[in-house]
């Protein structure tokens, strides 16, 4: 059960806040923050993609400012707003000498955090992704502007903290035709959201009119900057097109005063991840976007499930040979950091374009990972008791994947990749 919303607004009121998270739900903190009169006076964020960045106006700092930031503001109080890795985070301010009065976990105030993924389908096939796999056959579509609103009314009605949702899972959200039109209805009801998009899109009136909606947080994915490189990865893309478009993205944050944080997502592979990586930062510079480097992941979580079980896939091993940490070292490489409870699960509900409710964000098309078949005819206690019971999280628990998918013990999966040699000189 959630603590109350007026249990926060009383705790934090008239202290200066320093929000520890600066991606989505940290933004979400911050649009609750200024529509309940609190003095938000920094982020910190330890991703070296914020250093010295603002975030919708809010200046940006290493967590390593914390004890320089408490004597500057008395009474200072760190909100963590994050959806995963809180437990690390404690760590690392009880390490810093802060006790339990000198921070909150807003997760201890939000039934869940939200994702709606109101497109089913994509417009590539990269190899990473569950919509490469052979023969895989699922339904697609978009979810309508009505039932969004239906969606949105329910959890609403069932959380009451609700500061952020997330427009993306596995779709590409800018296929919508109506999704400038949903950001408006997030914004109408005091929500923060956040886009995904692989931007490859050849219509400039859509991100345009994206743009023009100002989301809090558009994430751009990508994963090389020359196409021979690009299209391995990010299969059916072209890379020009998104250059092109990152600037059309630029040109219309400027046009509108957009106040949108644009985070490259750039995907780490053997081909990519020296001469295209730093062609991508000095773009990202550019413009004034972060770029945030991450290993590629094999997903859904049934593929990383068969390879544990023994079962041979030739999808996964042909993308297991350019990945600089495959699915055995990620595992290994965690296993010192493996709990037994789960982020994924416990504090996120995953809403697909057709209503269906998924265990969680990792897993992909399967009977047997639907918790709810319709999200607006089932009650969050319902959908929460079914994850629980999902047969699917024993055996992910068991293996330790929630930790490789969250991507503990970053220092170990560098030294693994380091040691790989690169073709990209």
């Amino acid at each position: 059960m959630a603590k109350s919303k007026q249990t926060l607004i009383d705790l934090l009121q008239d202290r200066p806040i320093v929000i520890w998270g600066a991606r989505m739900t940290g933004m979400g903190f911050l649009r609750f923050s200024k529509a309940n009169d609190m003095n938000v006076v920094h982020f910190v964020d330890s991703d070296p993609a914020f250093a010295h960045k603002k975030v919708n106006g809010v200046p940006v700092q290493h967590p390593d400012a914390l004890r320089d930031l408490k004597g500057s503001f008395p009474n200072l109080v760190i909100v963590i707003a994050v959806s995963i890795k809180e437990e690390e985070i404690i760590k690392l301010l009880e390490a810093m000498n802060f006790i339990n009065e000198d921070f909150v976990l807003y997760s201890d105030y939000c039934e869940s955090f939200y994702t709606i993924d109101v497109v089913g389908t994509c417009n590539l096939v990269c190899p990473s992704c569950a919509h490469s796999i052979n023969g895989e056959k699922y339904p697609r579509g978009i979810m309508s502007f009505e039932n969004f609103t239906r969606v949105l009314d329910k959890i609403k009605r069932e959380s009451e903290v609700v500061t952020h949702v997330s427009l993306y899972s596995w779709g590409e959200p800018l296929l919508h035709p109506e999704l400038p039109k949903i950001i408006k209805h997030l914004h109408d009801n005091g929500v923060a959201a956040a886009v995904s998009s692989n931007l490859s899109i050849k219509s400039a009136d859509q991100i345009r009119h994206v743009i023009q909606a100002s989301p809090e947080y558009m994430k751009i994915s990508l994963s090389g900057y020359y196409p021979d490189v690009y299209n391995q990865t990010h299969t059916g893309g072209d890379i020009n097109l998104v250059k092109s478009n990152m600037y059309r993205v630029r040109h219309y944050i400027d046009k509108f005063g957009a106040d949108t944080l644009v985070d490259v997502n750039y995907h780490l592979y053997k081909n990519n991840n020296q001469k295209n990586l730093q062609k991508m930062k000095d773009l990202c510079d550019e413009l004034g976007f972060s770029l945030s480097a991450t290993y590629s992941l094999v997903m859904p979580l049934e593929r990383c499930l068969d390879h544990c079980d023994g079962i041979k896939d030739p999808q996964t091993e042909s993308l297991s040979k350019i990945l600089l940490v495959d699915i055995d070292e990620g595992l290994e490489v965690t296993k010192g950091f493996r709990t037994n409870t789960c982020p994924f699960k416990d504090n996120q509900m995953n809403i697909a374009w057709d209503l269906k409710v998924p265990v969680c964000c990792t897993v992909f098309n399967g009977e047997e990972t639907i918790v709810a078949d319709n999200y607006l005819d089932v009650s969050l206690v319902e959908i929460n008791k079914n994850k629980n019971t999902a047969k699917i999280c024993k055996k992910c628990m068991e293996y330790g994947l929630p930790a490789y998918n969250m991507g503990f013990n970053q220092k170990g999966w560098k030294a693994i990749a380091s040691s790989k040699p690169s073709s990209d000189t």
